[in-house]
């Protein structure tokens, strides 16, 4: 039997950036988790979480892990029998829009697979943690484990055959990011799906679609302004989410008063970013955001750059 040992970081993510619902997410150097994960071949073991540690750790359950999940995906798909041990440092706030589940995924599958010694193609990495996001949603999600695991602006999609097609593209700016605490309800992303409609008009669908594919050329073009505009352009998700965010409008009404060149919500919430162009803007908007949440109970403000790809360290 031969055992190896791994430990990866991701980052956190904002997925959707508006109009993007489960196809774009930025990677975000706000927060990141931990994964070290220890291998022993030739015997199937099972995959079990041996301990959760870190700021914001309380409250995440061992026994029902994004990590694990993504790993026993990862090893069963592979073919590989191995008892697999992890241990994961929380550093990510978990239940608040920031891609907690899929940052704890992303860094499992990258610790072990380097600790396997496997050159997986990135589909199958974002596959497999996204994969995992079953344990904390009920079903798999790509767009906050591709942000996790590619870095930059994350771009997920399927194509006719169902395979799924990943893409990053590099994004120079910067973020104001404010984040209650209040609490949210158990399993609060099937919960913010269930507001979303099942069906929407044409129009709708068309002018979303338009939008997001804005966004990722205004990225791609450096132009700061227009992917913010379209940032705040969405017809379908955040009109329906936004009534459940504390302070929503105020710190939306603060954003752009400060500066902002966008706003929206980072994924499912409650979790509220802007986008700016620089660090000193984004530092002002951020102070601002957090002195108009004040119906939000202990918010965290700070501000992050779009963060790199999942990485090992130690």
């Amino acid at each position: 039997m031969a055992c190896s040992r791994a430990r990866a970081r991701a980052y956190s993510s904002a997925a959707n950036l508006g109009p993007g619902f489960d196809a774009l997410a930025v990677a975000l150097n706000a927060y990141y988790d931990e994964v070290e994960a220890k291998i022993c071949t030739g015997r199937g073991g099972g995959v079990y979480v041996d301990r959760v540690e870190g700021k914001f750790s309380v409250g995440v359950s061992p026994g029902s892990n994004t990590a694990a999940e993504a790993v026993r995906e990862l090893l069963n798909s592979e073919g590989v029998e191995a008892e697999v041990e992890i241990r994961i440092y929380k550093g990510v706030p978990p239940g608040r829009g920031l891609g907690s589940s899929g940052a704890s995924a992303a860094a499992a599958v990258v610790a072990v697979s380097h600790a396997l010694d496997m050159e997986l193609a990135k589909e199958k990495l974002v596959f497999y943690a996204g994969a995992g996001e079953r344990a904390a949603a009920g079903q798999p999600h790509f767009d906050n484990a591709a942000a996790s695991i590619l870095g930059g602006l994350a771009i997920v999609a399927s194509d006719s055959a169902g395979r799924l097609r990943v893409f990053t593209v590099p994004l120079e700016a910067w973020f104001s990011v404010v984040t209650p605490m209040n609490p949210v309800p158990e399993g609060k992303t099937g919960v913010m799906r269930s507001v979303l409609p099942e069906r929407v008009g044409f129009g709708e669908a068309v002018r979303n679609f338009s939008r997001a594919a804005g966004i990722v050329a205004a990225a791609v073009n450096g132009d700061l302004e227009s992917m913010g505009a379209l940032m705040m352009s969405d017809e379908i998700v955040e009109p329906r989410r936004r009534s459940y965010v504390p302070c929503y409008s105020q710190v939306r009404k603060a954003a752009l008063h400060a500066g902002a060149l966008g706003f929206t919500l980072s994924g499912a919430g409650p979790s509220m970013v802007a986008l700016a162009a620089s660090r000193e803007a984004a530092v002002e908007i951020a102070s601002a955001m957090e002195e108009a949440c004040a119906c939000c109970e202990n918010p965290l403000a700070t501000v992050a750059e779009p963060g790199p790809g999942a990485y090992l360290v130690g």
